[in-house]
């Protein structure tokens, strides 16, 4: 009856210390990396599990933040909703979430705004009625979104920045030393 006892105890307490997960990003409209060509009115986060009220998210375009209207964390989505068209430019939406198990899980969504509507201004402003000069074009369109999904893919392993804290390695690794000190002690008095 000890040994059944002692046992289950043990696997009461290790089981759940080892299958508690984090709550990990899973999906963000707009992706890592990604070219909007629309007009954005809302940043969609998507994570693996629930997100606590204290979730936040930040939009940083050169180095200052960008206002939203209002950021709601709802169950696994954290929803920025955006307060005026964003210009031409590479932002990035710094997230910051509490998961279920209470671990602060950041991270970072780099993407990139090219809206059409600013050329086609310009073309209707200023009609020219000179021939266009050729020019040599040093960086053809398909290469420049190659580069960032590359630089997207190499960010990708960066993007979230959570790992396991010292305490939640530690104290399992002293619970489970102390319960197979007992454990020997229970089971070595009897041989």
């Amino acid at each position: 009856m000890k040994k059944t006892a002692f046992i289950l105890a043990f696997l009461l307490i290790v089981m759940p210390t080892l299958a508690s997960a984090h709550t990990q990003l899973e999906s963000s409209t707009p992706e890592s990396g990604q070219v909007v060509k629309e007009e954005l009115s809302e940043l969609v986060l998507n994570f693996g599990g629930e997100i606590e009220s204290l979730s936040t998210l930040t939009l940083v375009k050169d180095g200052k933040e960008v206002p939203l209207k209002s950021v709601e964390p709802n169950g696994t989505q954290l929803i920025g909703t955006i307060e005026s068209p964003l210009d031409n430019g590479t932002y990035t939406i710094q997230w910051k979430i509490v998961g279920e198990d209470g671990h602060v899980i950041t991270g970072d969504i780099p993407f990139s705004v090219q809206m059409e509507q600013a050329v086609e201004e310009l073309e209707t402003e200023e009609p020219s009625t000179e021939e266009p000069t050729k020019t040599e074009d040093t960086n053809p369109e398909g290469e420049d979104e190659v580069k960032r999904e590359d630089t997207a893919d190499q960010n990708l392993s960066n993007n979230q920045k959570s790992g396991p804290s010292f305490i939640s390695i530690v104290i399992p690794a002293i619970v489970i030393l102390l319960l197979g000190i007992g454990m020997f002690m229970l089971f070595g008095r009897k041989k």
